[in-house]
């Protein structure tokens, strides 16, 4: 249950600390002041600040339970919160309860569930949606994007409201980065498998997820996928209340006929389709229309979208959640003769890379599967002349080199924001 820390504007000599600049700690200090505290970003990887004047310090679930800061305000015995529960109490006091809030994460699948919930809301209702491809405005199953290169750290949620609110917006779909805030009407958990180390590998990745339900506001539901083993108010995927197939939509005994497009790389949505049905459907959205939402559906770029180009077909699966078992699907969604290959991480854009050991060991495998690779990334460079692979500083740069060959087969698995 969401929890109050006494973060209450009234407080006046109570001073706040948010630590972490870089993702999401400004917007959090400003909208803590805009709410009469006296709040502080701090950064907190180049410098040690002095924490001693303050009575809160608010730090990123990621932040290594070692960096001098946080470390400082431990021992000084300072009421610590995360990034995620400021920004709920923030959101609290904002809140407009006409508009339904639904926020998503876990370990995979959190964009694509959220694109696709939106549209599926957007049938009865226009729709913001907030995720690694930026604002994006949703009617009648349409998409309009309003402002990109937005991260999904929670205090991006308290812009991502206010836009909403300035567009009319009478849904809002968040993917959220280690949790939620606990504002949401709908908490999803696309799922916990694949689990990995954060703060320095001091604590695990869904850990931090779990404030989805630790935060949760009283009345909100929350839907989870069979393999986070929770007790949600409605599982998915698997042998959850709902799932789905190639061919239908499975609503508890009920069964929906679906109509996806025949390009559509099934088993990379299975997941994100029931995730965002199960959510829908909690939403009043009849099935039908859930169900003729996805008539038609091939994909979202970047996220193993095929495009039939006249002299080309191209397989685009280069995201920012791309891990190493998705280039190794892609490669064998993609196989046959002529193929060209783009793979790496764009290390400009994306804070956590990919695992390049395991990357390396899958590319020596199937290097004869390739008639040109082209890898990205500075990590990957070493590889380059084992491989006879070209290089590339970054997708674009790795798309252009791989073009001037007019290959017939073009694969992007590049681990980047876009």
């Amino acid at each position: 249950m969401h929890c109050d820390t006494g973060m209450q504007a009234g407080e006046r000599g109570s001073k706040v600390a948010v630590l972490d600049t870089i993702h999401g700690g400004a917007i959090i200090a400003r909208r803590m002041v805009e709410s009469g505290l006296q709040a502080e970003a701090i950064e907190v990887y180049h410098h040690t600040p002095n924490l001693a004047d303050f009575n809160l310090v608010v730090a990123p679930v990621h932040l290594a339970p070692g960096n001098p800061a946080l470390a400082q305000a431990k021992k000084s015995k300072k009421k610590i919160i995360t990034h995620h529960q400021a920004v709920g109490e923030l959101l609290g006091r904002r809140e407009d309860p006409t508009m339904e809030i639904f926020e998503v994460t876990g370990t995979y699948s959190k964009t694509s569930t959220t694109l696709l919930l939106a549209l599926m809301l957007s049938r009865q209702k226009k729709v913001l949606s907030h995720t690694t491809r930026g604002l994006e405005i949703w009617q009648d199953g349409k998409a309009c994007l309003l402002e990109k290169g937005l991260s999904i750290t929670p205090g991006n949620v308290i812009h991502a409201t206010e836009v909403a609110k300035a567009q009319g917006a009478m849904a809002l779909v968040c993917e959220i980065s280690l949790g939620g805030t606990g504002r949401a009407d709908y908490g999803i958990i696309t799922g916990l498998s694949g689990d990995y180390l954060i703060a320095n590998a001091t604590k695990w990745a869904s850990t931090a997820k779990l404030q989805m339900l630790t935060l949760a506001k009283s009345g909100a539901k929350l839907l989870a996928n069979i393999d986070a083993r929770l007790s949600p108010d409605v599982s998915f995927a698997g042998r959850g209340r709902v799932y789905a197939r190639p061919d239908s939509l499975i609503f508890a005994k009920e069964e929906v006929h679906l109509d996806l497009g025949q390009d559509l790389d099934f088993m990379g949505y299975e997941t994100a389709i029931a995730g965002a049905a199960a959510a829908a459907d909690q939403a009043g959205i009849p099935r039908s229309e859930i169900a003729q939402a996805l008539t038609g559906f091939d994909g979202f770029s970047g996220r193993m979208k095929i495009k039939r180009l006249p002299n080309q077909t191209f397989f685009d699966n280069s995201n920012s959640g791309l891990k190493v078992q998705d280039v190794a699907r892609a490669l064998d969604r993609a196989s046959g003769s002529d193929l060209f290959v783009v793979v790496g991480e764009d290390s400009e854009t994306v804070c956590e890379g990919m695992n390049i050991p395991d990357l390396s060991d899958l590319l020596r495998q199937r290097k004869n599967e390739m008639a040109k690779l082209i890898i990205v990334g500075e990590r990957l460079v070493p590889l380059a002349e084992e491989l006879g692979a070209a290089t590339a500083k970054n997708l674009q740069q790795g798309l252009e080199k791989a073009q001037k060959d007019s290959p017939k087969r073009l694969l992007s698995c590049v681990k980047c924001f876009r």
